[in-house]
């Protein structure tokens, strides 16, 4: 009997331990709020001397809204600066930026490079009196300030290691449907753009590190915006995963 007694109380034990590490393991895999630890994750830590990993980023990035209508390069520029306690205007990394063509697109179809610098009127309209700018300027802009860096061929992987390190990343996407369109510069070069092209600085995830389920960026227009894994990909894909890191 004394026997039957402690198999019982064993497998209660047991059950209960089971059911005890399985919420445990749930828990993990919900985000932060608000970067707080969880109480389950501190209990676990306690019981296990095992730190789990961080299952959510947000960095403190100020938001600043674009000044000019074409200025969102400029203004998620100035976001990851500010938030690395650089104390500058839009309008003064705008005389610094370099231009390619200040013009509309002509008759012939002949505009500038945005890999060189900004193409048409920073208060222009798609597709004809104004563009934007892609990497390349923005990194050397940005080197005026702060230490940067272009990830090229970058993935998802890429993006939250830098997030995970503090390191905000300014992003190219669209902001529309991202049809496409296309112009030659002076030199006879092809540029395959896009309608509704779009900068964004991105500052968090939530998630863990290797399955983020919500990516956080900050739009110069719309403030804090949360986009699926999924439609994040979708939407920076469009514009060849661009991406410059702001140390």
């Amino acid at each position: 009997m004394i026997i039957r007694k402690k198999k019982i109380i064993f497998f209660c034990i047991s059950f209960v331990a089971i059911l005890f590490i399985g919420w445990i393991v749930f828990e993990l895999t919900l985000p932060d709020v608000k970067g707080k630890e969880n109480l389950v994750k501190r209990i676990y830590f306690q019981i296990t001397g095992i730190l789990p990993i961080k299952p959510a980023i947000r960095l403190a990035v100020p938001f600043h809204r674009q000044e000019h209508t074409l200025s969102c390069e400029i203004a998620s520029l100035l976001m990851a600066l500010k938030y690395r306690g650089v104390d500058v205007t839009e309008n003064q990394l705008i005389q610094q930026l370099p231009i390619s063509d200040s013009g509309h697109r002509n008759q012939d179809n002949i505009w500038g490079d945005p890999n060189l610098g900004f193409v048409g009127n920073i208060n222009g309209i798609m597709p004809n009196t104004g563009y934007g700018v892609y990497e390349q300027p923005l990194y050397d802009l940005a080197l005026k300030y702060r230490d940067a860096k272009i990830i090229n061929n970058a993935t998802i992987n890429d993006l939250i290691h830098e997030l995970i390190n503090g390191n905000p990343v300014v992003v190219w996407g669209v902001s529309g449907r991202g049809e496409g369109i296309s112009w030659k510069t002076s030199e006879g070069k092809v540029i395959n753009a896009k309608m509704d092209e779009h900068a964004r600085t991105l500052i968090g995830y939530t998630g863990i590190s290797d399955n983020p389920k919500l990516i956080i960026l900050l739009d110069p227009v719309y403030g804090e915006i949360r986009f699926s894994a999924e439609k994040f990909l979708t939407n920076w894909t469009v514009l060849d995963n661009r991406a410059l890191v702001i140390y």
